[in-house]
């Protein structure tokens, strides 16, 4: 401390002034870049996560809103008959041969040789959106001709 009162002192009345605003310079900046910045940039942050939850809390609400609204309402859209009888005739209507099946209670697996993608995805649509199953697990492969493929395995639930 000794040594700074000395250099103190040895500095002309001019270089004292000019030390004392640089050093009122340094603190108001350190305040500023150091505590003040990243406060205000930290507040920018949480108003911009908070708008972007309420977002998600919105959609959400929404979303509970449709699904409870179409519990209501009855939902799927039924069909008459065996699960294996609905998946048979429609992969029937569409042109595709189901080469084995396996039912399981109210699941049913379904495999298939090289069938059109296109039919298939038709196929999958009017189980689903139709007749209200559910698709629970696919597994397909590249077929030998370009826009085929191997139906490893389906597998529905009501």
């Amino acid at each position: 401390m000794d040594n700074i009162k000395t250099w103190w002192n040895g500095l002309v009345l001019r270089e004292q002034q000019l030390v004392a605003a640089c050093a009122i310079v340094l603190v108001l900046g350190i305040f500023y870049w150091g505590i003040w910045t990243p406060i205000s940039q930290a507040e920018e942050d949480a108003q911009r996560n908070l708008t972007a939850q309420e977002s998600t809390l919105n959609y959400v609400k929404q979303t509970a809103n449709k699904i409870a609204g179409l519990k209501q309402s009855g939902g799927k859209k039924g069909f008459s008959g065996s699960l294996s009888a609905v998946v048979t005739q429609s992969a029937k209507s569409y042109g595709l041969e189901i080469t084995r099946m396996q039912p399981q209670g109210n699941k049913i697996q379904v495999w298939m040789d090289e069938v059109p993608f296109d039919s298939l995805l038709d196929y999958l649509s009017d189980l689903v959106q139709q007749k209200g199953l559910s698709l629970e697990n696919i597994d397909l492969a590249d077929g030998e001709t370009e826009g085929f493929v191997k139906v490893r395995r389906i597998q529905f639930s009501q």
